[in-house]
């Protein structure tokens, strides 16, 4: 039995994720994978058995039913000040059923209600064997699909009932109707020296005992070789590596007045070979500490209306936090209780069709189907989604005006197919998440001609500085934050708000002197508020990053990623943009009582 340390997850994450994290056998040898594809044979033949017996009496059969199945191997290593705090190798082979009762016009699924506990989250994924044992793997699946059925029987009926108490506006099929799907690609056979990391990262983390004022850090390397298998009863067969390598640091302290900093370097690539070399890390890594270092000394900055320039990371954040969640065209479920109903609000862009969105100067596109931009590798490409639709480049906004949104198998009033953006965690049914968002802009400008932009648009409105900010944080990869405000659920994540700013520096309008400061958040950011953007970068950041998928299980991993607790788990997008100069936004100190600092200084530092 797998064991994992209590510190890594906090309910519900140990009751959500359990069903995926046990059952750990060591990796298979290069003989099995060089053999015949048991898995996917197993896949088929259990598909073709089901769709053509399985039928309780006197209840309807299922029209339609997929298999995804990720079968896994991850590494995790993590070291601490110079010495290897912890060291782990798992196995899993998760199963997920997507399984239909009814007609494409109407069925069981986006229904949250019944008595099911999984209505909301698409069923319990399933640990398959890890062997490629033919009977053994059939065995799981009939099993699986058993049990998907019943739940689908049960939701159809509830989801019936449901709808003939209420009035709706108009009929919307529950799934599109899409043309088959063969894509197979051959097995990667992947190797990882963990002695030759498990080097690297004690010396990356050694880094850190110079550096008196951090009282706490880590680097952390997580490796995962995945094959992703999807077969469904339209006929759809795909067979796709998807590997992800994640090694970040993180450091984290408190100033005088007991405010809580921190600071992270993240590294992605879809193999270790993507990664930079040990020198250029260490570097990353020691420039990070000093700028954390910096920050417990910079004075707090007090609330402030005006400009604001946004660059490098801060600003492909932002596109990634404000504008990514609302290019989604996913259609809410339908819901019983009304106060989850209030969460799971539409995109904002969701009635804006062929309505100006962004100034005229910007074109957005998504196109996972491009894998590199200027030698970067990007993560979030991919040859077919999670419900077996190829993936495609979607233009979604044309010199300001939204064309299209990105869409799943779930169709909305405006757009009826899918376009290759159904995504999913390996808890949850497929939802739309973005692959790679392009963010281009016409008229880039240097970086001095935007702070000179920025310096001006001070001047006219008689304030003495700008701000300038250089990198949004990202808890899911930092940790938490401490001045971060409760959770809602009352409001929940959808309220538009983004993450605390990490680097944030005052320009000022005399010489153009700039000024590291602290402790501020964006007090409101909300998507029509890039609107106001007056002028953009010539320069583009590349921004790797997981992100929560969309959904009931989007929404509560959005908890998750909000503080923290994350970890290596989310989709693989990436977000490319320019840097931004805002006309005006408004930041704040945050409120609330701040933690006393340590009364004893670090042990390495005691002296």
């Amino acid at each position: 039995m797998k064991r994992y340390k209590r510190s890594r997850f906090t309910l519900p994450w140990l009751f959500l994720l359990g069903f995926m994290l046990s059952g750990v056998i060591p990796a298979s040898n290069l003989n099995a994978l060089q053999q015949e594809d048991v898995l996917l044979k197993a896949l088929k033949d259990e598909m073709n058995r089901s769709m053509q017996k399985l039928q309780l009496k006197d209840m309807e059969k299922p029209y339609y039913i997929e298999y995804a199945v990720e079968d896994t191997e991850t590494f995790t290593i993590k070291a601490v000040f110079g010495a290897i705090v912890e060291s782990d190798q798992d196995r899993s082979r998760v199963l997920r059923v997507g399984l239909r009762v009814g007609s494409y016009d109407m069925d069981n699924s986006e229904f949250a209600g019944g008595s099911s506990p999984y209505s909301m989250i698409g069923g319990p994924p399933t640990q398959l064997v890890l062997e490629d044992d033919y009977t053994a793997l059939r065995h799981d699946m009939w099993l699986a699909t058993d049990e998907a059925y019943k739940q689908a029987l049960e939701q159809l009926a509830a989801k019936r009932s449901f709808i003939k108490t209420k009035i709706q506006p108009e009929e919307i099929p529950d799934f599109s109707r899409e043309e088959a799907t063969k894509a197979i690609a051959p097995k990667r056979v992947l190797t990882f020296d963990q002695k030759k990391w498990k080097e690297a990262l004690r010396r990356l983390s050694a880094i850190f005992r110079e550096f008196p004022v951090i009282y706490d850090s880590s680097i952390n390397l997580n490796v995962k070789f995945s094959h992703k298998y999807f077969v469904n009863s339209e006929g759809t067969v795909s067979h796709q590596p998807a590997n992800l390598v994640l090694l970040y640091a993180r450091a984290a302290t408190q100033a005088s007045d007991g405010m809580g900093l921190k600071h992270y370097v993240p590294y992605y690539g879809n193999s270790l070979e993507q990664l930079p070399p040990e020198k250029e890390m260490a570097a990353s890594v020691r420039k990070m500490a000093e700028e954390l270092t910096a920050l417990t000394s910079a004075p707090v900055l007090e609330n402030y209306i005006g400009p604001v320039l946004v660059t490098g990371q801060a600003a492909s954040e932002l596109f990634a936090q404000v504008l990514a969640p609302q290019v989604s065209g996913h259609r809410p479920p339908l819901m019983e209780q009304q106060q989850m109903a209030a969460m799971m609000t539409e995109s904002k862009f969701a009635a804006r069709l062929n309505r100006r969105v962004l100034p005229s100067f910007f074109t957005v596109v998504d196109d996972p189907t491009q894998k590199t931009y200027e030698n970067y590798q990007l993560i979030g490409s991919y040859e077919v989604d999670d419900q077996g639709v190829p993936a495609r480049p979607v233009t979604l906004i044309e010199r300001g005006i939204l064309k299209t949104l990105l869409m799943s198998r779930r169709p909305s009033k405006e757009i009826s197919q899918s376009n290759g953006h159904g995504r999913a965690m390996q808890i949850g049914s497929p939802s739309v998440q973005i692959g790679n968002m392009f963010v281009q802009a016409d008229g880039g400008k240097s970086f001095a001609e935007l702070k000179q932009e920025l310096v001006d648009l001070c001047q006219d409105q008689g304030l003495s500085y700008g701000l300038l900010i250089k990198m949004f944080d990202n808890p899911s990869i930092s940790g938490r934050e401490f001045s971060l405000s409760s959770f809602s659920m009352r409001r929940g994540p959808q309220q538009e708000m983004v993450t605390p700013p990490i680097l944030v520096y005052r320009v000022y309008v005399e010489d153009g002197r700039e000024e590291l400061v602290r402790g501020v958040t964006v007090a409101e950011m909300s998507v029509r508020m890039l609107r106001d953007i007056v002028a953009v970068g010539e320069n583009y950041y590349v921004n790797n990053k997981l992100m929560s998928g969309g959904g009931i299980m989007g929404l509560f991993f959005s908890y998750a990623f909000r503080f923290g607790e994350a970890g290596a788990f989310g989709i693989p997008t990436t977000v490319i943009a320019p840097s931004v100069l805002i006309e005006e936004l408004e930041l704040k100190k945050p409120g609330g009582a701040q933690q006393k600092p340590a009364f004893l200084k670090h042990p390495f530092f005691k002296k």
